[in-house]
């Protein structure tokens, strides 16, 4: 995608403001150098309302003469528990915690969008509201940020979003209509035994061995109940349980994820699941109670969108389509109140290419021009349509 001259002259305050945030990492709305350091940057655009949501969110507006219409932009700002094994100068100061989903390279996106917005005011015949949220890392920042009023006064009618995506050619924009990303539900089941002497079983009741059953169990629900040609995807990720080498184990925790992308799918697999607790409650006499902790919609981009993106890339070249993928984002909270589409920006290439939550997380700041070429170009589109 060509870079045009407005987004290429910041190609010095990216690499400085990317880095700086990289350095800062910070977890779910514990986030307040990360506020600081972004607030100033938001100040200096000159927005004409900056207000605080989610405790350290912010959510700038920017009015245009007479519109009639509002698009936001979202980026994420939290970053994740994660030792970096990068050597730069500018790795993380935060021991054990890391820019490692890229959120630094996402507010570094949205900050340039802020600053073309400054130099271009005269130019916008819509509203723009640029939402910096915190708690993306599963911990509800968007729901949170739509509770507070991010999608309201003004009322929002659309917004975008992006990732970094390591498997996507840097500088490219993975996309796709339809299902794009899974709707995610992490869950932690609890068991109740009957703690014993190792030497005498039959006064207890094994919850390890309860677990044992139930974690070859609960595999069945989507190998056996789920039609081969949907997408479905139970991990269990966690277990906790016992006290000491020769005691019966009284209690086990465990935890894990179900992925799917259908609504339908997600109650059907949940009434098997609750069911299937319920028949191993009645045959081990164990207690067995599940909770479900964080729950996503699915992301899921309308057509109509992605077809009008298409018309203001330079060419098809500039993009990849990609196929849905079982990772969860928050972003699908704001589609589901008002239209949306949401995009992968290419890092592969360069200093990019280690996955996703990886200590060795890293990208060429390049790639972060190209994103917020495309977030213009999208804004450019919604001034005219």
């Amino acid at each position: 995608m060509q870079i045009s001259e407005q987004i290429l002259s910041m190609k010095d305050d990216c690499v400085k403001i990317r880095r700086d945030l990289h350095r800062i990492p910070e977890i779910g709305f514990e986030l307040h150098k990360t506020h600081e350091y972004i607030k100033p940057i938001i100040e200096a655009c000159r927005p004409d309302e900056l207000k605080v949501l989610a405790e350290v969110g912010l959510k700038a507006v920017f009015y245009a003469k007479g519109a009639d219409r509002t698009i936001a932009f979202r980026a994420d700002m939290d970053g994740m528990k994660n030792t970096e094994e990068n050597k730069f100068r500018f790795r993380s100061r935060n021991k054990g915690v890391m820019h490692g989903c890229g959120h630094d390279g996402h507010m570094t996106i949205l900050l340039l969008l802020a600053k073309w917005i400054s130099l271009n005011r005269d130019k916008l015949k819509c509203n723009v509201v640029l939402l910096f949220q915190p708690g993306e890392e599963g911990w509800g920042g968007a729901r949170k940020m739509i509770d507070e009023g991010a999608l309201v006064s003004p009322k929002v009618d659309r917004i975008y979003g992006l990732h970094l995506w390591p498997t996507v050619p840097g500088g490219k924009i993975g996309i796709r209509w339809s299902n794009l990303m899974a709707q995610t539900s992490d869950f932690e089941i609890k068991i109740h035994g009957k703690s014993a002497h190792a030497s005498t079983p039959q006064m207890g009741i094994d919850a390890i061995v309860v677990a044992a059953e139930l974690i070859t169990m609960i595999q069945s629900v989507i190998t056996r109940d789920v039609d081969p040609h949907q997408d479905a995807l139970l991990t269990l990720g966690k277990i906790v349980g016992g006290t000491s080498h020769n005691v019966i184990a009284e209690e086990v925790t465990m935890s894990g994820t179900l992925r799917v992308f259908s609504n339908e799918l997600y109650d059907k697999l949940m009434r098997q699941i609750i069911a299937l607790l319920k028949g191993l409650e009645m045959a081990t006499g164990a207690g067995i109670s599940m909770q479900t902790i964080v729950h996503y919609p699915y992301v899921a981009n309308p057509r109509a969108l992605v077809e009008k993106f298409y018309t203001v890339l330079d060419s098809m070249d500039d993009v990849v389509l990609v196929e849905p993928v079982m990772a969860a984002e928050d972003f699908a909270e704001y589609q589901q109140k008002v239209e949306g589409m949401f995009m992968f920006l290419g890092v592969n290439g360069g200093r990019g290419g280690a996955p996703l939550h990886s200590s060795k997380f890293d990208f060429d700041e390049e790639v972060l021009l190209v994103g917020a070429e495309a977030f213009k170009r999208i804004l450019e589109s919604e001034n005219y349509a």
